[in-house]
């Protein structure tokens, strides 16, 4: 696997670089590079394939922003990530991590919740993301304390699990949608 090419040196321009002397590399390269002018050559449409894609990046002021904030902190790193911080919560409670970057597949949707923290957040009963759990429906990692649950993960479930309606006598019955699902 090839290391990815920093799009400043695929452009030759410097990071201080103004958006109209981004756009003028663009084009002298894309001139000169571009698959019509030079065919049968695959190296210059591997160059031109970079070259478009660097331009792609830099030349839209947003993502410029996010891949130079990506190039100057690291890959995985947020706002505030100037280095290891932790917060312990109420004295003896889990310790939240600021500086999540390294941690992203686990952490990457925010800090990780308790079934119950996760059920609130659903708004639903915490044995049905238990239930989740153990079926393997609902993707989770063991701690002392109990089950520990990315936000999205739950989010996802929620989206795909039936919900049920109350009746006015307090008797729970299926959405009409969800019992013609059922029908099928």
């Amino acid at each position: 696997m090839t290391a990815r090419r920093d799009h400043y040196v695929v452009l030759g321009v410097p990071q201080s670089a103004s958006a109209r002397q981004i756009k003028e590399a663009f084009r002298r390269l894309a001139r000169a590079h571009h698959p019509d002018t030079n065919t049968d050559d695959v190296a210059s449409e591997r160059e031109f394939t970079r070259v478009a894609r660097a331009y792609e990046v830099l030349g839209d002021p947003a993502r410029r922003r996010a891949y130079d904030e990506r190039h100057t902190r690291g890959r995985f790193a947020g706002p505030g990530a100037g280095g290891s911080q932790a917060i312990v919560v109420e004295g003896s409670g889990p310790v939240y991590h600021l500086d999540l970057g390294h941690h992203s597949d686990f952490y990457q949707a925010g800090d990780p919740l308790s079934v119950s923290e996760a059920a609130t957040l659903v708004a639903r009963n915490p044995a049905l993301l238990r239930r989740a759990i153990r079926d393997g429906r609902l993707a989770a990692s063991k701690s002392p304390d109990g089950y520990l649950l990315r936000r999205r993960d739950v989010e996802r479930l929620d989206r795909t699990v039936a919900r049920r309606k109350r009746r006015p006598g307090g008797e729970a019955v299926l959405d009409d949608d969800m019992l013609a699902a059922a029908g099928s």
